[in-house]
């Protein structure tokens, strides 16, 4: 009789359900985490490309006059991929305006990005604005 009451206590068949059970939505939170971050760790890198080539192409093109919009066409066309161009700011200065081919030129990019998974939009909130600036010496 002993033997049964014992057999019955040890049983163990639902454990790794329970454990399973009681595990899974922290692994959940974590998994989503790790999605979030490298959504928002690509679109840096991907930000920090597109304000590089703006700035490549600026110094490689600027001549008399200092053409803004046709470096902020090209940095729209590099990166139509990878942002949707309305969410994304550029600004383009120069550190000499009279004579841009004397001075730098810098190169400001501002984009919302709204995140992959509900969990850190839950803390961080909806969206959130990323930045790159990248400064270059224009040599004619």
């Amino acid at each position: 009789m002993k033997k049964s009451i014992r057999r019955k206590l040890k049983r163990e068949d639902g454990q790794s359900m329970v454990e399973f059970a009681l595990i899974l939505p922290i692994f959940l939170l974590i998994l989503c985490g790790i999605i979030d971050f490298g959504w928002l760790f690509y679109n840096q890198l991907s930000l920090n490309n597109a304000c590089r080539e703006g700035a490549r192409y600026a110094v490689v093109n600027t001549e008399e006059n200092a053409d803004t919009q046709a470096i902020i066409n090209h940095i729209e066309n590099f990166s139509v991929n990878v942002f949707a161009n309305d969410g994304v700011d550029i600004k383009v200065t120069y550190s000499a305006p009279s004579d841009p081919t004397a001075g730098d030129v810098t190169v400001s990019m501002e984009a919302d990005i709204s995140f992959f998974t509900p969990v850190l939009s839950t803390v961080l909130g909806k969206e959130k604005t990323i930045t790159s600036t990248v400064i270059m010496k224009v040599e004619s």
